[in-house]
């Protein structure tokens, strides 16, 4: 399935671009609505997740254009720091299929995504990196055939890092999409959390995963010969 990202924040776009890669998608990013509606004129897309608020035009005028040209057929997502319910209201009102409130949550993001395809077909409910199995509907972890017992964000953290293997992501990035309506949390918390992880999920090593602080910048996980 091929998506179209419309979205003027490079790093945004780039977690949303490998969220859903991860799961087999193929994915294009337009920093504004002129360069995707350019590229409507020669290729097609099977779903659309646009910004509403671009630097060259509303995120409604690419969505009428969607809709002249593929019909109700494509389903389309829009990204909002506009969480009152007259922007709900407006957004699905020009035949948006849903929306989902700035600061994105990923967990929420991809939840969201699978209702819409849900529509097309049956999704991928079970993930496999290397001994590690995620069960997203059941939202459990399994570490070589055994369920690991994690608090609710510690396997949103899991997920959104199994999904990014060899990409850093900032702490910044960690606690928009795990904890992004939770006022009075700050990147330590990333910190403790990701130090739980390596210990339950063997990400030193054991499990051929290896979850590495990069200074200044973040976590990554990478692949590795397992212990």
């Amino acid at each position: 399935m091929i998506f179209a990202v419309v979205e003027d924040s490079r790093s945004q776009a780039e977690v949303l671009k490998a969220l859903l890669k991860s799961e087999g998608h193929q994915v294009e990013v337009f920093a504004d609505g002129s360069s995707c509606l350019e590229a409507l004129k020669s290729r097609s897309f099977d779903f659309f997740v646009i910004d509403w608020n671009l630097p060259d035009m509303g995120g409604d005028e690419v969505l009428r254009q969607v809709r002249e040209q593929f019909g109700w057929e494509v389903p389309v997502v829009f990204c909002t720091a506009r969480t009152d319910e007259e922007a709900a209201s407006d957004i699905l009102r020009m035949r948006a299929d849903d929306y989902i409130p700035k600061p994105v949550r990923y967990m929420e993001f991809m939840a969201r995504i699978h209702a819409l395809l849900r529509r097309r077909k049956p999704r991928q409910s079970l993930l496999q990196f290397g001994c590690i199995e995620i069960d997203l509907e059941g939202r459990r972890i399994r570490l070589g055939g055994n369920e690991v017992d994690l608090t609710q964000r510690e396997f949103e953290l899991a997920v959104i890092l199994l999904r990014n293997v060899g990409r850093v992501l900032s702490r910044e990035e960690l606690l928009a999409g795990v904890w992004a309506r939770e006022a009075d949390v700050d990147t330590r918390t990333v910190d403790t959390h990701a130090s739980r992880l390596r210990k339950k999920l063997g990400l030193a090593g054991e499990s051929g995963l290896m979850l590495s602080s990069v200074y200044g910048q973040g976590y990554r996980l990478d692949t590795v010969q397992a212990a």
